[in-house]
């Protein structure tokens, strides 16, 4: 009823990365493209210290993971709950899911109970740990990233991620090459994803929206109506 991702490339510790790819193929499908919006979400915060549950390399099942960033992919119903007859439950194709790569719950994940599992309210949680949410849709994420890895190299604490201080990469690299979208390599920007995506700064170059929990929460509960 909805792709499937379990065969997707996938490079521990380049989160980005991997979702571009997922996305690439999405989008090459014209039955998702038929029924789903598919967009891209950036988690991370001003001090880039987001605390996620749910997630694979927590030390225990109810311990977070302290992200210096996240980015996980949302597929939004293009149907939507104004055909669905009265007191009537919605289908999967009116609902909201979420894939994530590195969390313990199942993927696709219905976005009631992976928002439930993954973020707490921000009430729960002291200030430097609470997420801030950029959604960006995927077709202008595939036009405009680019990365050249450089915040994998050197002396940089990666939060959740093994440091290196030799200059080499903190985690090993996807086998494919850099990624820079076709609009990306335009405007000559080879390096992005930190200035663009990550960053929660509201007057930064960013591109997508920036929303705090309760805006999330409510973009998700929303049905995504397609422009005739």
């Amino acid at each position: 009823m909805f792709p499937k991702a379990h065969d997707s490339a996938y490079t521990p510790c380049y989160c980005e990365e991997n979702i571009y790819l997922l996305v690439h193929r999405f989008l090459e499908q014209s039955e998702t493209r038929d029924i789903w919006d598919i967009s891209v979400v950036f988690i991370s915060n001003v001090t880039k210290t987001v605390a996620l549950w749910s997630q694979l390399k927590a030390s225990a099942p109810s311990a977070a993971v302290i992200w210096d960033y996240h980015v996980v992919l949302v597929l939004r119903s293009l149907s939507g709950s104004q055909h669905r007859l009265p007191n009537t439950s919605p289908s999967i194709e009116e609902e909201t899911w979420i894939y994530d790569f590195d969390s313990i719950l199942e993927m696709p994940s219905c976005w009631e109970e992976y928002v439930k599992k993954t973020f707490p309210p921000d009430s729960d949680i002291p200030p430097q740990y609470r997420s801030r949410f950029r959604v960006v849709s995927g077709e202008q994420y595939l036009r405009h990233f680019s990365s050249d890895r450089s915040h994998m190299v050197g002396n940089k604490i990666k939060f959740s991620r093994s440091l290196s201080s030799t200059g080499e990469y903190i985690s090993p690299p996807p086998p494919y090459p850099i990624i820079c979208g076709p609009l990306a390599a335009s405007k000559g920007f080879t390096n992005n994803l930190m200035s663009h995506f990550v960053s929660m700064e509201l007057t930064s170059e960013g591109y997508g929206t920036v929303m705090d929990r309760e805006a999330f929460v409510s973009w998700c509960s929303s049905t995504y109506i397609r422009d005739t």
